[in-house]
């Protein structure tokens, strides 16, 4: 799967290259498993360029499914090698590419970016002049948690006592069940897990639901014997 955030990155660095500004600015992509990422290279080629940074997000929901990121920022930092650039000052093309990416809405998720409180900062680097724009989200992008299909009922019989079996159409999942009408949940007093399948010798309401780490729990499946 490919990350939200890394798409998100390169989406933000097509938007500025796709713009007439940018043809002879560079703008290059923070690769996230580089820790050492110089691009000396790159001030070497052009006296002026651009680093779309990995973006950063805040969880401001950590007890929600997800997780929810809400907001995610994400800095253009622009280098300036002053003796060999002949092109538009990094301040310059700080300013034109806030301006581009100013209530924009990428694709890859329907957020619009906007200018952060400190929009526009001077970065201290050494032998460069470097500026850093920064764009958020008001909200933010969620992943999707999948939820698991409720149980199946089955019973062998149509007179008391039934035999009862459970199925669940997820590997690996276990399988609560109450027969007394209270809800099932891992650590309910009434609730049993299911490993086998299980006789009912009187009436009573069958409740069932399913869960497994990583998923939402399932929704329930019901049963009336008699």
């Amino acid at each position: 799967m490919t990350s939200i955030l890394t798409s998100i990155q390169q989406e933000i660095a097509d938007r500025l290259l796709a713009d007439p500004f940018f043809a002879t600015v560079p703008v290059l992509v923070e690769a996230p498993r580089d820790m050492a990422f110089d691009l000396a290279a790159g001030v070497a080629a052009a006296g002026t360029y651009g680093v779309v940074l990995v973006p950063q997000a805040v969880v401001s929901a950590p007890s929600a499914p997800g997780p929810i990121f809400d907001p995610v920022e994400i800095a253009v930092r622009f280098r300036e090698n002053v003796p060999v650039s002949s092109g538009p000052h990094a301040l310059e093309v700080a300013e034109t590419a806030l301006a581009l990416l100013h209530l924009y809405r990428p694709t890859t998720f329907n957020e619009v970016f906007s200018a952060a409180p400190q929009a526009l900062v001077r970065v201290n680097e050494a032998d460069v002049v470097a500026y850093e724009i920064r764009v958020r989200t008001q909200a933010g992008a969620s992943y999707a948690v999948p939820q698991l299909d409720a149980p199946s009922i089955s019973s062998a019989g149509n007179v008391s006592p039934q035999t009862v079996t459970l199925a669940s159409s997820q590997a690996g999942a276990a399988i609560f069940y109450t027969v007394d009408g209270s809800q099932p949940a891992p650590r309910g007093p009434t609730s049993s897990l299911y490993t086998a399948p299980f006789v009912v010798g009187e009436a009573c309401l069958l409740r069932a639901r399913v869960w497994l780490a990583g998923y939402l729990a399932s929704a329930e499946a019901r049963a009336s014997f008699s």
